[in-house]
């Protein structure tokens, strides 16, 4: 019997709204894709161009700090203040940078005798940068030569270049190396010396060897010679006091 013409077919209807629905989902879930993977892009795209900017680390603000005078201080934070139409002023005698006076001290500074408080008298250094030569040098043994300042954390080249002429460094002032009594524990915390390089010259020194059998042995760079010279020597214990050796 056939069907009259009012009524309508509600399976179609079922499934014509169930694919309807689905259809927009379809495209909704299309949709969040498409603005996930554009977000995606955009981060990894802007993490790519992060990587190629210069960084500054912790410790090198600290140093840039330490080293930054009142004077210069005072000035950035003046200048932050002006307006924003007073930076394209133009460069007049006035605000032009004088070039800084060569630094004359009364007498020269010896390197390895002068206290924190006279290293902190010259140019650049100042009290931080002061204290931390005097903690390296006492590590050290003394100053061998004038460019082991550049082993100083925190010191710039140009700092040290500019306060030379006002160092002196008498020679053999630095305290040497006992080849006969040093041992793993104390050669290790020595700033010229490593863990490997410790058991390099413990292995290439024996009792009764001489310092040039020594040299020959030791299998050093041309670097490290230049470097070990100076502090390591021969100095036979010759006896004992107050539980102290005595060297020769």
């Amino acid at each position: 019997m056939a069907k009259s013409r009012g009524t309508t077919d509600t399976s179609k209807t079922f499934f014509g709204v169930k694919h309807a629905q689905l259809r927009d989902w379809s495209w909704a879930c299309l949709l969040i894709v498409g603005l996930a993977c554009s977000h995606l892009w955009r981060a990894q795209a802007w993490e790519r161009r992060l990587r190629n900017v210069p960084r500054a680390t912790v410790s090198s603000l600290h140093c840039w700090l330490e080293d930054m005078d009142v004077p210069v201080a005072s000035r950035f934070t003046s200048g932050a203040k002006r307006k924003h139409g007073q930076r394209g002023a133009a460069t007049t005698t006035k605000n032009r940078r004088r070039p800084e006076a060569v630094f004359k001290p009364q007498q020269l500074v010896d390197l390895n005798q002068a206290s924190a408080e006279e290293w902190a008298e010259l140019p650049g250094i100042g009290p931080v940068l002061s204290r931390r030569i005097v903690k390296f040098r006492e590590v050290l043994g003394g100053f061998a030569s004038l460019n082991q300042l550049h082993h100083v954390y925190g010191l710039d080249s140009a700092v040290i270049e500019r306060v030379k002429p006002s160092l002196r460094l008498e020679a053999h002032s630095h305290r040497g190396i006992c080849l006969d009594t040093v041992t793993f524990r104390s050669l290790v915390r020595h700033p010229l010396f490593d863990a490997a390089q410790t058991r390099k010259v413990l292995r290439a020194w024996g009792r009764g060897t001489t310092l040039d059998v020594f040299w020959t042995r030791l299998s050093a760079t041309e670097a490290e010679r230049r470097a070990w010279m100076p502090y390591l020597r021969v100095c036979r214990v010759v006896g004992w006091q107050d539980g102290r050796e005595l060297e020769r």
